[in-house]
């Protein structure tokens, strides 16, 4: 505890000032403890230390999930019930805006026969082109009595008499009727159709693929030991970096073999390789631990550690991934995913909230 009669002496605040990592301030000695707001050990009363410290140290591994963590599967229900609410909302719409075109079409149609019944039978003409009285009943051609022109005239007006007229409007209006009438045939069929539709949509909402997430779970801490020691005259480091990710499509993926080259202002610095089988399962938060190695060049890590203390580190990955996309216990697919020019800013306050552990800065 902190007490402010009892200032610890100089060589006390330098010796527990010379332990890097919480274990060893832990262990050091009962004069010192480990702080959590600047991940430094302090000695205990120091006026530049804390007033409680850390009791018990967390690492790397205690925050790693063992088994993948069962989150579901998205979009959420909210998500699925709206864009299904706007599908069939535009679904009505189209269909009412044919049933209305199919109306105006029929009316057309109608109208075009009632004109085509109401205008008289046209005769076929009795004459040559050449006759000059073609258009005068009376007028016969001399080859051909006029007897046979009143014959005809009189079959065509017996014809016209014989004629049920109460039968042809009574199928006209059975005609009328049926194109325009109620059909259980015609609503199973736009029934079964909205049916269809609205299935499609679903599955294609559960099963459209999306692209998994991922949260980096170190502490600022350990960022700066490491670039600490690439002030040495040949820098070179291996150091484990926590990834959580999450992956909500209905697939798993099994990454197979992995690798990131790192970049600094377009100098090849380092790289992160996935050497072992691991799985991000449907619908679960899986955790992964891989080395990541940086070995610049002297000069190359004097700039390294002079941008991260302005805080203006950037990386830029270029990574590749080769895997298998999973159902169950089968592999259905072979996939290789290149995803270049990545940019991270080391040491920046990212979000922690797929980390086991998102409170305390791993």
């Amino acid at each position: 505890m902190w007490n402010a009669t009892s200032v610890p002496s100089v060589d006390v605040q330098a010796s527990c000032a010379s332990f890097n990592s919480c274990d060893a301030c832990l262990n050091a000695s009962y004069f010192c403890h480990f702080c959590e707001f600047d991940f430094q050990c302090h000695a205990i009363g120091s006026p530049m230390g804390c007033a409680v410290g850390i009791q018990t140290c967390h690492h790397l591994e205690d925050c790693e999930r063992k088994e993948p963590q069962p989150v579901g599967y998205g979009p959420p229900p909210s998500v699925v019930l709206v864009v299904l609410c706007l599908m069939v909302t535009l679904a009505c719409c189209v269909c009412g805006l044919f049933s209305i075109c199919s109306v105006f079409l029929r009316s057309s149609r109608r109208r075009r026969e009632e004109r085509r019944r109401r205008q008289p039978p046209s005769l076929p003409p009795r004459a040559k082109a050449g006759d000059a009285s073609s258009d005068d009943p009376l007028a016969a051609s001399p080859n051909e009595p006029l007897l046979s022109s009143i014959r005809e005239d009189d079959t065509i007006l017996a014809f016209e008499e014989d004629v049920d007229h109460d039968a042809m409007a009574r199928l006209r209006e059975a005609r009328e009727s049926q194109d325009t009438g109620f059909s259980w045939k015609r609503l199973c069929f736009r029934v079964l159709w909205l049916g269809v539709f609205v299935v499609i949509t679903v599955l294609a909402l559960m099963f459209y693929p999306r692209m998994p997430d991922y949260d980096v779970c170190n502490r600022q801490f350990e960022w700066e030991s490491i670039f600490q020691s690439l002030r040495h005259l040949s820098p070179k480091i291996e150091y484990d970096v926590l990834i959580s990710v999450i992956n909500e499509n209905r697939f798993g993926f099994v990454v197979e073999s992995g690798r990131a080259d790192i970049y600094h202002n377009k100098t090849w610095v380092g790289e992160w390789v996935v050497n072992q089988t691991w799985e991000a399962k449907a619908g679960s938060i899986s955790d992964v631990i891989a080395p990541i190695r940086l070995t610049p060049g002297y000069a190359e890590g004097i700039a390294l550690w002079n941008d991260f203390r302005k805080n203006e580190l950037i990386f830029r990955i270029n990574a590749s991934i080769t895997g298998s996309i999973t159902w169950g216990s089968h592999k259905i697919y072979r996939i290789t995913s290149n995803v270049p020019d990545i940019e991270f800013l080391v040491g920046a306050e990212y979000d922690r909230s797929l980390c086991k552990c998102p409170n305390y800065q791993t």
